[in-house]
């Protein structure tokens, strides 16, 4: 199945704004490890674990365990 020309512009631009993100992000963890003196592995799993750890996630297997049937 094809995508339309719009479709694909739309998934690009996509693409496009999110690695500059993930760059802008790169970039300020780069500054922070280097102000701290810090190696960047050590800030960079620091802040994933502290936006995992801020997230509210369900149990995912909380239906299993009261017996309940899965996704069909």
């Amino acid at each position: 199945m094809k995508k339309s020309a719009s479709a694909a512009a739309i998934d690009e631009d996509t693409r496009d704004a999110s690695l500059r993100v993930s760059k802008r992000m790169r970039d300020s963890l780069k500054a922070a490890a280097a102000v701290m003196g810090r190696p960047l592995y050590d800030v960079t799993n620091e802040a994933i674990n502290d936006y995992l750890g801020g997230l509210k996630i369900g149990d995912p297997l909380q239906a299993i365990r009261k017996g309940g049937k899965g996704r069909k």
